[in-house]
């Protein structure tokens, strides 16, 4: 979330220049319309091409702008943006890239020590090479803008992550119930490819998360068009 008070995000690269300054002037016309410095925005797209921001100020209080910096005087388009935004931050929340690169660590840990068979191998490879191209799709510089519809991109390269990791559960099943036979330096291995595993959500899928998640963001959503510092209509 952009924060005027601070400069806002440190991003560079094609398109993220133009998403800083689209911020910049959010930032304004929000001070603007509410006369108080905002404690931060998004830009949110629940569907392609249809720019809004989302502004939260002390209170709580927020301000949703439309894509031409004007203020948002329908409830429902307040109630989608808001439901995006959270929606957006439950997903920035469970895809750490942190925690995918510590993911693919571990398994190229464990395949340096010879983690089994070939069709282990080939698993615990999958887990890797899945596991950092969703940390780069998380790490774009401008990913500071909630479109849905990158949502179902991250979804999707999520379930290869986890159709990767339950590939290797099944083929390392053996190894699992003979552990007390292998070496130490491997059980060790697999053990922290496991926690890394959990740690970065690889054994749950990003699609169940977020829809488990839906009905708790309309229900904020709906809070936060309760606190919108200018009266809704329904048209």
């Amino acid at each position: 979330m952009y924060d005027g008070r601070r400069g806002g995000p440190t991003v560079s690269g094609d398109g993220a220049d133009a998403l800083l300054a689209a911020l910049r002037s959010a930032h304004a016309a929000a001070l603007a319309a509410g006369g108080r410095e905002p404690l931060g925005l998004r830009a949110v797209e629940a569907a392609p091409g249809r720019r809004a921001y989302l502004v939260a100020f002390d209170g709580p209080a927020f301000l949703c702008l439309r894509g031409d910096l004007a203020v948002e005087s329908r409830e429902a388009a307040v109630r989608e943006v808001a439901s995006a935004s959270i929606l957006w931050e439950r997903l920035e929340a469970l895809v750490s890239p942190e925690r995918l690169h510590g993911l693919a660590s571990a398994a190229g840990r464990a395949l340096a020590v010879g983690a089994g068979d070939a069709e282990v191998t080939a698993a615990l490879g999958l887990v890797g090479q899945r596991a950092l191209a969703l940390a780069e799709w998380r790490g774009v510089p401008g990913r500071e803008l909630a479109a849905l519809a990158d949502v179902d991109h991250a979804v999707r390269l999520q379930e290869e992550l986890h159709r990767s990791y339950a590939l290797f559960v099944r083929a390392s099943e053996p190894m699992v119930q003979a552990q007390e036979r292998l070496p130490s330096e491997l059980v060790d291995a697999l053990r922290a490819l496991e926690e890394a595993a959990a740690t970065a959500g690889a054994g749950a899928r990003l699609a169940d998360q977020l829809a488990e998640a839906l009905p708790g963001c309309r229900e904020a959503a709906a809070e936060i068009a309760a606190a919108h510092l200018t009266p809704l209509g329904e048209d």
